[in-house]
């Protein structure tokens, strides 16, 4: 039996690995949580996804993965109405249904744009009620349409599609035994500490722009973006 391989060098080794092949890229929005806790917040939050997956058509599930502290995981747990604290799993209400409250849009190669600004640390919201400002956030200066799933939310009209998409599970990834660790929307415990969760996300809708069917895809490859021709 091979002994374990040293953590730094098995990370550098996937990393290797996943650059040989192209991945799509993507970006999740959602509203940021509000002050007033009977208003909601308009203040549209993106983050480009560093993975992105789909799991399932039946059910149809996709899963992503977000480093933390993150104000976009405060923002997908707003809109799911989880609790800041519990006692556990033990006694938690759950949701009788479930409502779309983010989207993932998979991105064109026409929005290489979108992906840089949004992959930033401390990306500015956009504010869907605010008037119209050059204050260099991409929505101004890429074609945007209004969410017929999500409401207030806008879709970059570009993007191959946007999955309107709710919360259904999410794994902490910051304990080095994840086995007993998996915790259920509505009776999870938060933390501050510095790692990462797995985000399970149902799809409720899928959102195309105009000639959404002719656009090719944008890739990330060998630490470049890129992108593909159509096959013949």
């Amino acid at each position: 039996m091979a002994p374990p391989k040293d953590p730094v060098a098995l990370s550098e080794a996937i990393r290797g690995v996943m650059r040989r092949s192209a991945q799509p890229i993507a970006v999740v929005s959602a509203f940021l949580p509000s002050e007033d806790s009977n208003a909601r917040s308009q203040l549209i939050h993106c983050t480009t996804l560093s993975s992105f997956t789909t799991v399932s058509l039946a059910p149809p599930l996709v899963a992503f993965s977000i480093r933390l502290p993150s104000r976009m995981a405060d923002a997908l747990r707003a809109g799911a109405s989880v609790p800041s604290s519990s006692s556990g799993l033990q006694g938690a209400s759950r949701p009788t249904s479930k409502i779309p409250h983010f989207l993932i849009h998979i991105l064109s190669s026409t929005q290489e744009s979108l992906s840089n600004y949004f992959a930033r640390p401390g990306a500015i919201p956009f504010d869907a009620t605010a008037p119209a400002q050059d204050d260099g956030h991409p929505f101004h200066s890429h074609p945007m349409q209004p969410s017929s799933s999500v409401p207030g939310m806008l879709v970059p009209s570009e993007s191959l599609g946007s999955l309107a998409c709710s919360l259904v599970y999410q794994l902490d990834l910051t304990s080095p035994d994840l086995h007993g660790t998996t915790e259920f929307l509505n009776g999870c415990i938060h933390t501050d500490e510095v790692g990462s969760t797995l985000f399970l996300a149902q799809i409720h809708d899928v959102e195309l722009g105009p000639q959404a069917s002719e656009r090719a895809p944008l890739v990330y490859w060998h630490q470049k973006y890129g992108s593909l021709q159509s096959p013949q």
